[in-house]
């Protein structure tokens, strides 16, 4: 549970949110969607909210899309993470705080909200919470079970990272994409070593979906620092970051004791991606931007 003083508010999360739907097809229509041809598909388009697609189980075939949903109560945010500065030695805090709690909304959101589930960072100090709230209100509306984090247990381990490639000096960062050009992005290549996966404090940002996007902060206009970085899995696919009491493992889908070390968190965001959080330390509130890569 959170450091979370009993008598102050949980936040919550108005909404409104994208919640997935599913449209029962009559049976004697279902035969019909086995091989739908385009204009099939563009009439189904058409007939449901934010068509995604067709689903064929033994209890049926259903229709699944999207609506935009307004509930009647704002919904308690989720926890996320809560990470100690002691623990932490990366984890720059604001002047008169030691603690960050992550918590988030697990619901997907209008275009328009930030990239990823939107997020609240908390920044105190784990020596004024006195009376503390025994557990956290469950939301309301849950649209996504990935955004729903396993308990876990955090051992840091520090590491060393270095800049993408497009923000080192012109010469060397050229160099650097053309050697990794020349091996493929393999296990040994500055692509696959200079950034390691995971859930991250600090450390350099990667690039490698939209190339280099300026996160400057929207106050003061200066460069923000990466902050936390989620990542759906903790090693990927890169054999070059395995952790050592996993290296008996081998990629295997199937295979529960692999899963649980590919995927310890049950989180997934963007499309199997990372949602990299940057901060502002010096300007007051302490704005924050996300990227989805």
């Amino acid at each position: 549970m959170l450091l979370w003083p009993k008598d102050e508010p949980w936040p919550t999360c108005p909404g409104p949110h994208v919640v997935p739907t599913e449209t029962p097809v009559p049976p004697q229509f279902a035969a019909q969607l086995r091989m739908p041809g385009p204009e099939v598909l563009e009439g189904l388009a058409r007939m449901v909210t934010g068509f995604a697609g067709i689903r064929t189980t033994e209890a049926g075939t259903v229709l699944l899309g999207t609506e935009i949903v307004s509930e009647p109560a704002a919904s308690p945010l989720v926890p996320v993470a809560q990470l100690h500065a002691a623990d932490v030695p990366d984890l720059r805090c604001p002047a008169g705080t030691d603690v960050l709690q992550v918590l988030w909304c697990p619901n997907e959101h209008p275009t328009d909200a930030p990239a990823g589930p939107p997020v609240l960072l908390k920044w105190r100090a784990a020596s004024t919470v006195v009376d503390q709230l025994d557990a956290a209100p469950a939301p309301l509306v849950v649209s996504e079970e990935t955004y729903l984090p396993n308990p876990c247990v955090l051992h840091p381990e520090q590491v060393t990272e270095y800049p993408w490639w497009q923000e080192l000096p012109n010469d060397l960062g050229r160099r650097i994409r053309d050697f990794d050009d020349t091996l493929g992005y393999g296990e040994h290549g500055y692509f696959s070593v200079s950034h390691a996966p995971g859930w991250k404090v600090g450390g350099c940002p990667s690039w490698d979906i939209t190339d280099l996007v300026p996160m400057d902060c929207p106050h003061c206009r200066q460069s923000m620092d990466i902050l936390l970085t989620v990542d759906s899995t903790e090693s990927g696919t890169n054999q070059a970051w395995r952790p050592v009491e996993d290296s008996h493992l081998q990629p295997s889908h199937i295979d529960p004791e692999w899963a649980a070390a590919y995927e310890p968190t049950g989180v997934s965001v963007g499309r199997h991606g990372q949602l990299r959080i940057f901060v502002c330390l010096t300007c007051p509130d302490t704005p924050i931007r996300q990227n989805l890569q």
